[in-house]
């Protein structure tokens, strides 16, 4: 057990604002082309496990291609609102090490003939993460649906299919 002293509390706040910042990342590149902050709050090798979503493989990428990633996945969205539980689950394994769990609930909008849809997934992410030079970082990222709602087209569109 890590003693709980001041960088105890410092570490926390940290970590519970990359968790949050996750998401709002994603959100920004999505609605500006710039993925450098989403790049940000990963360690320079990560392991991305979106197989219980995505149905893909486990895969272990670069930050800098992370946001290739999420654009794969966003391409068929106007918008997209990432709202992260501030309620932010932390085990720290080391002073350097901390497993983080953090719910959310993300929705994806997009237009269908011409009438604006929306997709909701509720989610748990499971982030490894590492106390880096350049502070608290994501090595390891699960993220396990919970529940879905509104249009599963946008469950589909996630997946690869694409609207003609």
């Amino acid at each position: 057990m890590r003693e709980q002293n001041l960088q105890y509390v410092l570490d926390w706040i940290a970590i519970q604002e990359l968790a949050v910042e996750y998401g709002q990342a994603i959100d920004y590149g999505q609605d500006t082309g710039d993925w450098s902050r989403w790049s940000n709050v990963f360690t320079p090798e990560v392991t991305a496990d979106y197989t219980r979503f995505m149905g893909t493989e486990l895969l272990t990428l670069t930050r800098e291609q992370m946001p290739q990633v999420a654009k794969a996945g966003l391409r068929s969205f106007k918008r997209v609102q990432h709202a992260t539980a501030m309620s932010v689950g932390i085990q720290f394994k080391s002073d350097t090490q901390a497993e983080v769990m953090s719910y959310a609930e993300v929705a994806h909008y997009f237009p269908l003939g011409g009438i604006q849809q929306e997709w909701t997934i509720i989610a748990r992410y499971t982030f490894s993460v590492e106390k880096t030079p350049g502070g608290w970082k994501i090595r390891k990222v699960l993220l396990d649906p919970i529940h879905y709602r509104g249009n599963m087209l946008g469950l589909e569109l996630v997946q690869g299919k694409q609207l003609v």
